[in-house]
Order: structure tokens, then sequence, then C-alpha cells
């Protein structure tokens, strides 16, 4: 899958994949997401993300963050997120995309394409970074979700908290996913998993859906970024890098 920073969580895509082997209902339940989340012309919703960590003794970590994203199609986005590994927001106008570390006290900013979809492969091509779950965001979002899929299969019926949900589970080559998608009305996702086979001790990364708003009132300033004062300017592709020590007045 496609971190309000741009982080690298995200299903790994191929130029030329083979037939996937996906199920009927499994078919059925992902493309009733797709389908339902593609029209909607403004979204927002809360994101509880946990993820492991193997450190060198080989024992298993689980940190987290939380975040926030807010959508106006088809061409602004928002994006925040704090909590163990993140301190940040996203923010994308129609004309430049903007990450403002707020650990750093840093921002950096790139002129890119005019829609949501072009904006997130432009920045994964120049930058090879991946909006986490930004999946979720593009106009065909099945495409991009079946994109490298081998196989896929409908699990039933389980619950997230209270929400009862389409469990489905696919695999890739690399890593198998799964996603539980609300079996109401509005077929939102309440939860996803990505394990991540081919690593050691197969690390994975969950992230629970809430406060899904399908039709909020979302402002353009949102989505324009103002720097505070006392920032630093970096360059995008340097964004996370440490400034360099100042120069004494000898020039040392």
């Amino acid at each position: 899958m496609c971190s309000s920073d741009l982080g690298s969580v995200a299903i790994v895509r191929s130029a030329e994949p083979e037939a996937a082997k996906i199920g009927p209902k499994a078919e059925e339940y992902l493309k009733a997401m797709c389908t339902y989340m593609g029209g909607l012309h403004t979204f927002s919703f809360q994101v509880e993300e946990m993820f492991d960590e193997t450190q060198d003794d080989g024992q298993k970590l689980q940190l987290g963050n939380q975040r926030h994203t807010a959508v106006s199609r088809p061409d602004k986005m928002f994006g925040e997120s704090e909590g163990d590994t993140k301190n940040s927001q996203f923010f994308y106008d129609g004309k430049t995309a903007t990450v403002y570390d707020r650990t750093q006290k840093t921002y950096a900013v790139e002129k890119v394409p005019a829609t949501i979809d072009a904006m997130l492969d432009d920045l994964h091509e120049r930058f090879a970074t991946n909006q986490t779950l930004s999946d979720f965001l593009f106009a065909d979002s099945y495409k991009v979700f079946t994109e490298n899929v081998e196989s896929g299969a409908y699990i039933g019926e389980h619950y997230v908290g209270k929400v009862k949900c389409h469990h489905l589970a696919f695999r890739q080559k690399n890593l198998d996913w799964q996603i539980w998608i609300d079996t109401g009305e509005k077929a939102l996702p309440r939860k996803f998993v990505i394990t991540f086979k081919q690593e050691a001790d197969q690390p994975q990364f969950t992230a629970l859906f809430h406060r899904w708003d399908v039709n909020p009132t979302l402002s353009d300033e949102m989505f324009q970024f103002q720097p505070p004062n006392g920032l630093r300017k970096v360059d995008f592709l340097n964004r996370h890098a440490e400034p360099k020590p100042a120069k004494n007045p000898e020039g040392k």
C-alpha cells in the first residue's frame, strides 16, 4: 500500500502483472469498496496504525502512529501524523505538495501535477515515496489494489470492534494483505493488515480506520501550507537530513 510525511508502506507494483486468481466474492466486495470510495467527492478519516520493528537481537517491538487524512477530489489532500515515529503534516493544493516536519522544524515544497492520482504517482516516480495507505485515495483504486495480486479469497464475515465486515485476503510475491470492509450501505474499509513475508520474522503493518466522514465541509485553506516563523526550508529529497553545524567566525 501506498505517510503523511511520505513513508514506505506500499503494495509494490509490477509493470506486467500476471492474471490474478481472485475469488468472485473477494472481487465483488473489493470492487464495491473501491467504487463507493471512488464516487466520493470529499471524505476524511482517522487511522490508528501499528507496525513491527525487529531489533538486532531478534526481539520484535510494536510501534504506532495516529493519522488524519482529508480529501477533496480531484486536486486537494491533507494528511497529519503523530506518534512513535511521525510528527508531520502533508499539504496538496493542486499545484504543490508540501511536507512539514514538526520535529525537525523543516518543510519542503515541490511542484506537482494537478490531480491527486497524478501527484501521488509523480512523487513516487521522482522521489521513491509512497503516501501511506494512498491506494485508498486513487479514483480507480481497484486497479491499484490488484496490480500485483496473485490470488484473493473471501474469508467470511468478521468483526472489527462492533462493525460487521467482509474479511478478504490477498497474496503477492513479497507480501500478503488482508482487508475488512463494512457490510453496511457504506462499503468503507475498517481494517487493513500487511504481512511482509520475505522479511526476517515477517513483520506486520496494521491500520484501523475510524471516524469516517463521507461528506465533510473542507475549506481550501486546509490544503494550503502557511509556514510558521522559525522553520527551515529544505530540499524535498533530503527533507529528513539533520542541519549542518554552523561555522565559527573563523570559518572552521
